[in-house]
């Protein structure tokens, strides 16, 4: 596939779950990993008549900055949720908030993914190391770090862990830079730190693309869904993808 014919990737964006057609319909071409903050929140867009689109991918999340999700987390209902997503996200830890309850709360949310076909679209805002350390005892071939601002060894360790990294234009081009092309994906975060990266919708990655062509040279949409071609493929994700996705990883499959 050229890369004019490949969509935007958001592979971090929030999405109020009550959206309408119409709304969804205003992400244009854009492919949209959307995230929610519970169990109980990411249920309700599998509700019948729910808006939908081949392009837009709900993640089951559990926020750990969510007070709300922590008080009311159960570990025995989202293990029963997992198998109807392709996504997990957002879930992680942060710095805000009761540490062995966010703790507690990952490692469940790791148990219910081991062996499962799907991403994981981690946060760690302040707690970069400890979230490492927990993909670290619960290994799993999707992980997807969120807007990542450890240090050089930390990013190198999730490197070796084998992490991939969602990046957006509020984090620094130093920190762009030490990690690896071939693990990049594009993010908007949207809507948080708008005025930061730029987007003015989900979907709206001409920033972050812009900011990698200036690292990297012009091929960044196309090395961004090969990046995602890797991660679905070793994790088993593809096949969970909706199927215009997954028409888009084959032909880049078959085009390699």
């Amino acid at each position: 596939m050229q890369p004019s014919e490949l969509p935007p990737l958001d592979a971090h964006a929030h999405i109020a779950a009550d959206v309408t057609a119409v709304q969804v319909r205003g992400l244009e071409s854009a492919v949209v990993f959307a995230m929610t903050r519970s169990v109980k929140e990411a249920q309700y867009t599998l509700r019948p008549g729910a808006a939908s689109s081949e392009r837009l991918v709900w993640g089951l999340g559990s926020h750990p900055g969510v007070e709300q999700t922590l008080a009311q987390f159960d570990g025995s209902a989202f293990e029963r949720a997992v198998t109807r997503f392709a996504l997990i996200g957002e879930v992680g830890l942060d710095r805000r908030g009761d540490n062995a309850r966010q703790t507690s709360m990952f490692r469940a949310v790791l148990r219910a993914a081991a062996a499962q076909p799907v991403l994981l679209s981690v946060h760690s805002t302040g707690r970069c190391a400890a979230v490492l350390d927990e993909i670290e005892r619960a290994p799993h071939a999707g992980f997807i770090l969120h807007w990542f601002n450890g240090s050089v060894q930390e990013i190198e360790r999730a490197v070796r862990l084998g992490c991939y990294f969602s990046v957006n234009a509020a984090m620094s081009e130093a920190t762009l830079a030490r990690i690896p092309y071939d693990r990049v994906l594009t993010e908007t975060d949207f809507p948080a730190s708008r005025g930061k990266t730029g987007a003015s919708r989900p979907g709206d990655v001409a920033r972050i693309e812009r900011l990698l062509r200036k690292q990297h040279g012009p091929n960044v949409r196309r090395q961004v869904w090969q990046n995602l071609a890797g991660v679905c493929r070793h994790s088993g994700a593809d096949q969970q993808m909706p199927r215009q996705i997954r028409e888009i990883l084959d032909r880049l499959s078959s085009s390699s």
